[in-house]
């Protein structure tokens, strides 16, 4: 029994050793990848938005072309270790706080704070709504036919007008009548 007991001893004691050298790899490895930035009370930063995150304040058409730091901000305190609140502006509905990975400096001098996306000020459903269809097609992907419609959107300019599915235009805008042709 002694002896059972000393090999499990020893093979705990092992497996024990090699759990401590991988975690001791993914955390050299990890840290490899990380950045150690710290900002002064009073700093100017650019705040990183991601566009997905902002899809469910606001329908946008396309998410591509838009911006992906805006500001600067000055920073106002620092939270915690890796935190720091910004002075956002009064109609902002997003939480001042954000992690340092979030941040980068702004090189020169601002005396003018920056605005935020008007995404994030305002969520109003009036932003993208169809006006008019002004044609159809039907696209194929993958052998698969998709029914697809040129929207003209209100208060947009005729050159802003973008293929839809009709799908998607009945699950976001049941109301809207895809038949009506101007």
């Amino acid at each position: 029994v002694a002896l059972e007991l000393s090999d499990r001893d020893e093979a705990l004691n092992q497996l024990k050793s090699h759990l401590l050298r991988a975690q001791q790899q993914m955390k050299k490895y990890a840290d490899s990848k990380r950045r150690d930035v710290q900002f002064a009370v009073g700093e100017w930063v650019f705040l990183k938005l991601r566009p997905h995150r902002q899809h469910s304040v606001v329908k946008r058409i396309n998410q591509k072309l838009s911006a992906r730091f805006y500001g600067p901000f000055q920073i106002v305190e620092r939270v915690g270790a890796v935190a720091y609140r910004l002075q956002l502006p009064d109609t902002s509905k997003i939480h001042p706080v954000f992690h340092v990975s979030l941040l980068k400096k702004a090189i020169g001098d601002y005396q003018v704070q920056g605005d935020l996306p008007n995404e994030l000020e305002v969520a109003t459903d009036e932003l993208f709504w169809p006006e008019k269809v002004l044609g159809s097609r039907i696209n194929v992907m993958r052998g698969v036919s998709i029914p697809q419609s040129l929207i003209q959107w209100k208060n947009k300019p005729i050159d802003e007008v973008t293929w839809e599915d009709n799908a998607y235009l009945r699950g976001q805008f049941p109301e809207f009548c895809l038949e009506d042709k101007a």
